[in-house]
C-alpha cells in the first residue's frame, strides 16, 4: 500500500520526469549554460599548474613550426596541437589562465551535450541526465584544465554518437565525417585515445556477426586517427628518452587505482541508487515507453570503453612502460553509460528511481563547483614558497628553487623583483641518484631551450654563487645533497619542515672562522 508521502513523491517525480521529457533540450540548454558560466569564471580565477603553464609557454614560441621544434627537443611531452590551438588566438585574450584552458572548456560542454544525444535515444530523459551528470561528478577538474583531456572527453563522446547516428543511417555522410575527425582530434591531442578504437572495433564486430555485413565505411572512418599516430611518430619517438626513466610506470596496480580515483568520490550515488531501488522498486511509477534501450552493439562499445584501462596498462607495461591515470579518463563516460543504462534496466526505468541518483549527482556537482568558486586560489606545489619569499628584502641574492613544478609557477606568479632572482638548477645525474627517474631533469632542459626561464647547470650555480638562498619542500633532494657536500644551510622560516634556507659553501663558511669575510 502506498502512503500519503510515497504518493507525494510520486506525483512530484511525474511531474518533473514530465516536464524533463517535455522540454528535454531546453533542461539540456540550461544545464550547459550554467557549466559554461561556471568553467569559464574557474578558468579565469585558478591558478595555473605545471603542465598548464606549459601550454602556456608552448603557444608563446611564435607559430606552428616553432611549437614543433619545441616540443621535439622535451620543452613539452604532450603533442603539439593544442598548444597549437591556444596560440591561434592567445593574444586576444587579456586573461592567459582563461586562453590557455578555453578550448577544453567548450570540449567538455560539447561532451555533456553529446551524451545527452547519445542516451536520448535509449533511455528516459532522467537517466540520460544520470549518464551525463555521472561524468561531470567525476572529471570536472578537467573542465578547467589547460591541456588536451578536454577535447578527448568531448571527441569520445562525440564519436560515440557519430557512431550512433551512423549505425542508423541517420545522416550517415556527415556521421561518417564527423566520426573521422573526432578521432583523428582526440589522437591529435593524446596518443593513448588511439586506444578508443578498440571498443568501436568491438561493437562492429558485435554488428557483423548480427548483420553478416562489414560496415567499410565507419572501418574507413578510423583510419584518419592511425594517420595521426603516425604522423606523429618523429615526436614520440624524441620523447623516448623520458620514457627510459619515467617517474610513474606503468604498473597492474594502477587499474584498480584507476577505479578508485574516479568513482571514489561517487560513493553517495551508487549508495542513493541501491536504497532508491530498495524502496521504490514495488511502485508503479510513471515510465517512458519511448526509449527502445542500448542496443547490443553499444553495450558492447559502452562496456568495452568502461574496461579500456585494463588494456591500456597491459599494453603500456610492455611497450612505452608509462602510464597516469588520466590517460584513460575517458573510459569513465563508458561507465557512465553503463551504469545509467542497468541503472534504468533494474528499475524497470522507474522516474522515483533516477531521480534520487540525479537529486545526489547534482547536489554533489554544486558542491564542487561551489567550492572551487569559494575557495581562495593557491599555486599546487609553489604557494607556501611563495609566501615565504614574498617576506623577503629586495636583494639580489640568487633564490635556488629545488622543485622543478614550484620554479615554473613562480616564475609566472610571483612578483618581478623575486622573479628576476629565481634560479633552477638543472641535473640530470642528481636527480637519477635521488629519485631514481630524470622526468623532470630532461622537460627543464628542453624548456631551457625554448623560454627565459633562468634554469642552469647545477655545477655552474654553485661555481659561481658561494651563498645563495634555497627554496625547497621536504621531499626535494638538493638540500641532503648540499649538506652531504659540506654546505651549510640555515633555516629562514619557523614552518616544519622549514621552505626557505640560506646556503653558504664551505669557503665562505671558513673564511667567517678566520674572521676573514668582511
Amino acid at each position: 500500500m502506498t502512503t500519503p508521502n510515497r504518493t507525494t513523491l510520486l506525483r512530484l517525480a511525474d511531474r518533473i520526469n514530465a516536464s524533463l521529457e517535455e522540454h528535454y533540450w531546453r533542461w539540456a540548454f540550461i544545464f550547459v549554460v550554467a557549466l559554461l558560466g561556471c568553467s569559464i569564471a574557474k578558468d579565469v580565477r585558478q591558478k595555473m599548474w605545471l603542465d598548464e603553464l606549459l601550454t602556456v609557454h608552448m603557444a608563446q614560441q611564435g607559430g606552428a613550426a616553432q611549437i614543433l621544434r619545441a616540443t621535439k627537443d622535451g620543452s613539452d611531452g604532450a603533442p603539439p596541437l593544442y598548444a597549437m590551438i591556444v596560440s591561434s588566438y592567445m593574444s586576444v585574450f587579456k586573461s592567459q589562465s582563461l586562453a590557455v584552458r578555453l578550448p577544453a572548456t567548450v570540449a567538455y560542454c560539447a561532451m555533456v551535450l553529446c551524451l545527452l544525444a547519445f542516451s536520448r535515444r535509449r533511455l528516459p530523459a532522467i537517466y540520460s541526465f544520470v549518464a551525463a551528470l555521472f561524468v561531470c561528478d567525476a572529471c570536472l577538474w578537467y573542465a578547467t584544465e589547460g591541456r588536451g583531456y578536454g577535447i578527448v572527453l568531448g571527441c569520445t563522446a562525440g564519436a560515440l554518437l557519430c557512431w550512433q547516428m551512423a549505425t542508423e543511417d541517420r545522416r550517415r555522410g556527415l556521421a561518417l565525417t564527423l566520426l573521422a575527425a573526432c578521432l583523428a582530434l582526440m589522437t591529435a591531442v593524446h596518443y593513448y585515445a588511439i586506444f578508443f578504437l578498440v571498443p568501436l572495433l568491438l561493437a562492429e564486430v558485435v554488428r557483423w556477426r548480427r548483420s553478416h555485413k562489414v560496415d567499410c565505411s565507419i572501418l574507413a572512418a578510423m583510419l584518419p586517427a592511425l594517420l595521426v599516430l603516425v604522423a606523429h611518430y618523429p615526436l614520440i619517438r624524441a620523447w623516448q628518452p623520458v620514457q627510459a626513466h619515467r617517474c610513474l610506470p606503468a604498473t597492474w596496480n594502477q587499474i584498480p587505482e584507476f577505479y578508485v580515483r574516479y568513482l571514489l568520490s561517487l560513493w553517495a550515488v551508487f549508495l542513493s541508487a541501491a536504497i532508491a531501488l530498495g524502496i521504490f522498486s514495488d511502485l508503479g511509477d510513471f515510465k517512458n515507453a519511448r526509449p527502445t534501450g542500448i542496443l547490443r552493439q553499444e553495450w558492447a562499445a559502452i562496456a568495452a570503453l568502461s574496461l579500456i584501462p585494463l588494456l591500456m596498462v597491459a599494453t603500456s607495461k610492455y611497450t612505452t612502460h608509462v602510464f597516469v591515470h588520466r590517460y584513460a579518463l575517458w573510459a569513465v563516460i563508458g561507465i557512465a553509460l553503463l551504469f545509467s543504462g542497468v541503472l534504468s534496466f533494474a528499475a524497470n526505468q522507474q522516474t522515483t528511481v533516477g531521480l534520487a541518483v540525479l537529486g545526489v549527482l547534482l547536489v554533489s556537482l554544486a558542491i564542487q563547483e561551489i567550492r572551487a568558486l569559494w575557495t581562495i586560489p593557491v599555486l599546487q606545489r609553489g604557494e607556501a614558497v611563495l609566501r615565504e619569499l614574498e617576506t623577503l628584502p629586495n636583494t639580489q641574492e640568487p633564490i635556488v628553487v629545488a622543485n622543478a613544478p614550484a620554479f615554473v609557477e613562480l616564475s609566472y606568479y610571483a612578483e618581478p623583483r623575486l622573479r628576476q632572482r629565481l634560479v633552477y638548477a638543472l641535473s640530470r645525474d642528481l636527480e637519477l641518484r635521488y629519485t631514481h627517474c630524470d622526468t623532470f631533469a630532461l622537460l627543464m632542459l628542453g624548456l631551457s631551450r625554448h623560454t627565459n626561464l633562468h634554469i642552469v647547470d647545477y655545477n655552474a650555480v654553485v661555481a659561481e654563487d658561494a651563498s645563495f638562498l634555497l627554496a625547497a619542500a621536504a621531499d626535494d633532494y638538493l638540500p641532503k645533497h648540499l649538506i652531504a657536500a659540506g654546505y651549510q644551510l640555515t633555516p629562514l622560516n619557523p614552518g616544519n619542515p622549514p621552505v626557505l634556507y640560506a646556503v653558504q659553501a664551505p669557503e665562505v663558511q671558513r673564511k667567517v672562522g678566520d674572521g676573514t669575510n668582511h
